[in-house]
């Protein structure tokens, strides 16, 4: 098992000054929580804002979405005079409330002080990407003395549709010492399962840690943090760590982690094998021993699955595509999305496709016939972790990049959007400690790929200081490429999955093979097959004991057919495609 040794310095240094900010849901309980943002920083130069780095700064009301009287909707879909680029009118009173603003046609500065001027005493700016992006003030924002923040484009939606449902509080800003009696996670500093879908062949289990803080002010002597993980036969870890004592408003940091003086035992079942396939369910629990004044952050849960055909850093487990998926991107030229494996025993598996999910912030029309690359890159840079110089040099980690596999797949059907599409691959043996870019590549900037927001990695690279991905972007205007391993703001766990088959079958098949594209895989009950053919053929499906369950007559007359799985069990089974030219392909299908 990998094992995260830090000093508790080490993590301390990485706690700064930005940990105790935060964008909260207050009530109802439906938004309730932490929202990944950015916010107006005063520091820059050209805002007027407070400055959310001093403690007891903040803002707490209830929204109101502005309206400046303009006509029509934007290419979003949003409403026009919903971007405040004009005087707000009377219809819509945001005196004394955080006012909401999409993004759109005019400076950040300028919408947040028309909110100021109508009396908004915060503003929220709705992104019309689905991440948060640092916002500059423009002519007006060194006028704008009210806190200002942005969130994604599907957060935002989320705030916005519970808005129809009655009022909505929001907390913006530092709380360091509002409460007496409050202590809280960190997320970006809590430890996780490596991958959101692992291979039952290579996992074996993984170190947990989190790092809390005491931002009340009275000390608390009494505090323990509990850590359990549920799998599909039940509860297979349980472990508490205290009772501590903490002084009061962040004096005090507590860092567990394995090899500091307080930690978690490692989630060990005994070695590879002895996870059983399924869903799991990590959670910690913070308790003050007394009423805790702000709850909200003493809860952190992360969910994965163990599954024998896939690993991603998205979880796949819940159906088709992770259930959570947002689609950042911000490019004008190419981009492509990537995950990161290295694994020491990567050679009892093999690759044989590649998972991902394409959208369109156009339309789901906009997406057909846009080609998408999908890239194995050996990524053979030499460094140990984030703090190796040959990593902080200048791009020097994105230097030795080798594509030994590179294919091209075009989008032929609107109902791609959204939905998980699977490309095989020439089948071949991954390496042990290679490390590997599994990426898919667009040059459209309007598409972009799936990620699972419902799953954080800051821990693993603020604490165990590894990459989980990359993106690699290149701006057309100035023509230069930028890589980069944190993912998009608030989105690192891509949704790019690999096909995993034993080491023993790659190359099977293989000779007179043809191209074939299926989706959806995983499937509940539909499944297209695309073939670079227009023959008839016969498709013989197996299980995996070899037992035929279908042997049907297709055609491929427009290159592509549907076939219904409904009368399958959930499991995986095996296609075979002959066609009536003798040419064969196949691959496997997994029915949820």
């Amino acid at each position: 098992m990998k094992k995260v040794l830090l000093s508790f310095a080490l993590v301390v240094a990485g706690f700064g000054t930005h940990a105790q900010v935060s964008c909260r849901g207050v009530s109802p309980i439906s938004i309730a929580g932490d929202y990944v943002f950015e916010w107006a920083d005063p520091a820059g130069g050209d805002w007027a804002t407070p400055d959310f780095l001093v403690p007891g700064t903040f803002v707490q009301d209830t929204l109101a979405i502005v309206n400046d009287g303009t006509p029509g909707t934007n290419s979003q879909g949003n409403p026009i005079a919903a971007e405040g680029c004009s005087p707000l009118i009377n219809g819509v009173d945001v005196t004394g409330k955080i006012a909401v603003i999409y993004r759109n046609t005019c400076e950040f500065g300028a919408k947040a002080l028309n909110a100021q001027n109508a009396g908004a005493v915060g503003v929220i700016i709705i992104n019309r990407d689905d991440e948060a992006i640092p916002m500059g003030g423009g002519a007006d924002g060194g006028s704008v003395t009210i806190p200002v923040v942005m969130l994604s484009s599907s957060d935002g939606l989320l705030l916005t549709n519970e808005m129809l449902n009655g009022p909505v509080v929001m907390f913006l800003g530092n709380k360091i010492g509002l409460n007496a009696n409050d202590v809280g996670n960190q997320p970006q500093f809590t430890l996780i399962s490596p991958y959101g879908t692992a291979s039952s062949t290579l996992f074996e289990g993984f170190d947990l840690g989190v790092q809390f803080v005491n931002y009340g002010s009275n000390d608390q002597s009494n505090v323990t943090v509990n850590a359990t993980i549920d799998g599909p036969s039940g509860n297979v870890y349980d472990e508490t760590i205290g009772p501590l004592t903490m002084l009061a408003m962040a004096q005090d940091t507590v860092s567990a982690y394995v090899g500091n003086t307080v930690a978690f035992p490692s989630f060990d079942l005994g070695g590879i094998g002895n996870y059983p396939v399924g869903e799991y369910t990590l959670t910690y629990t913070f308790d003050l021993g007394i009423t805790d004044e702000d709850p909200v952050d003493n809860t952190y849960t992360s969910s994965f699955s163990i599954t024998d055909d896939m690993i991603s850093r998205g979880n796949w487990a819940a159906g088709n595509v992770p259930a959570d998926l947002t689609f950042p991107s911000n490019t004008d030229g190419e981009y492509q999305s990537c995950i990161m494996f290295q694994e020491p025993n990567a050679s009892q598996l093999g690759v044989e496709g590649v998972y991902f999910v394409p959208f369109s912030t156009d339309s789901a029309e906009a997406l057909v016939g846009e080609e998408i690359l999908i890239n194995v890159i050996e990524w053979n840079d030499t460094w140990a972790d984030l703090n190796d110089a040959a990593w902080t040099t200048a791009n020097g980690a994105f230097q030795d990049l080798a594509t030994p596999v590179t294919i091209s797949y075009t989008v032929t059907s609107a109902s791609e959007q959204g939905a998980s599409v699977y490309v095989p691959l020439p089948s071949f043996q991954l390496v042990d400690n290679q490390r590997y870019l599994f990426c898919v590549q667009t040059f459209t900037p309007t598409v972009a790929f799936g990620y699972d927001d419902a799953i954080d990695y800051d821990g693993i690279t603020n604490v165990g200081l590894q990459p989980v991905g990359a993106i690699f972007t290149v701006d057309n205007a100035a023509a230069t490429p930028a890589r980069w391993f944190s993912g998009w703001s608030g989105a690192n766990a891509s949704a790019v999955g690999m096909a995993i088959i034993p080491a023993s079958e790659v190359g099977i098949n293989e000779a007179g093979a043809l191209d074939a594209v299926v989706y959806p895989n995983p499937t509940t009950e539909d499944v297209t097959i695309k073939l670079s053919s227009k023959e008839n053929g016969t498709l013989v499906v197996t299980d995996l004991a070899g037992k035929v369950v279908s042997n049907t007559v297709l055609s491929f007359a427009t290159g592509a057919t549907n076939f219904n799985t409904s009368s399958f069990e959930t499991g995986m089974y095996i296609f075979n495609i002959t066609l009536d030219n003798g040419q064969t392909t196949q691959f496997t299908v997994v029915k949820r």
